[in-house]
């Protein structure tokens, strides 16, 4: 009876380990090959708006990627487009203004890619920036 118990506990803690190491596997991977923040103006009318962009190349074995956007002080998470290798090449808006200034500021992002329920996120700042100089 206790050579049972052993033998029910090593083959119960072996499933469990190795079902504990499939989960790991599952999560997708999320790398990034360019990344470049940098400002642009628009006048219109009497304002002057401002954009923060962020220009991001990469690859994942998720089935998404999304980045946060926060433009008009709404949240929002944009889907990058994915080609069949899923690499991803492109430039989102991630912030603007309608009151464009010299004051320099750092902006941030999140860049998260998605497999089934599984995540990889990467937090990404800016150095630094301004509208106008």
């Amino acid at each position: 009876m206790k050579k049972l118990l052993v033998l029910t506990l090593v083959v119960g803690m072996s499933i469990f380990l190795f079902v504990g190491c499939l989960s790991l596997n599952n999560e997708p991977i999320l790398s990034l090959s360019y990344v470049e923040w940098y400002t642009t103006t628009e006048e219109i009318g009497d304002l002057t708006f401002g954009y923060v962009h962020l220009s991001l190349s990469g690859s994942t074995t998720g089935d998404k990627v999304t980045v946060i956007t926060y433009g008009d002080g709404v949240i929002a998470e944009l889907e990058l487009d994915l080609d069949q290798d899923k690499k991803f090449a492109q430039d989102v808006i991630i912030q603007f203004t309608h009151a464009a200034d010299d004051i320099p500021r750092k902006y941030s992002t999140i860049l998260t890619a998605y497999k089934g329920n599984y995540t990889t996120s990467i937090n990404l700042e800016s150095e630094e920036l301004t509208y106008l100089e």
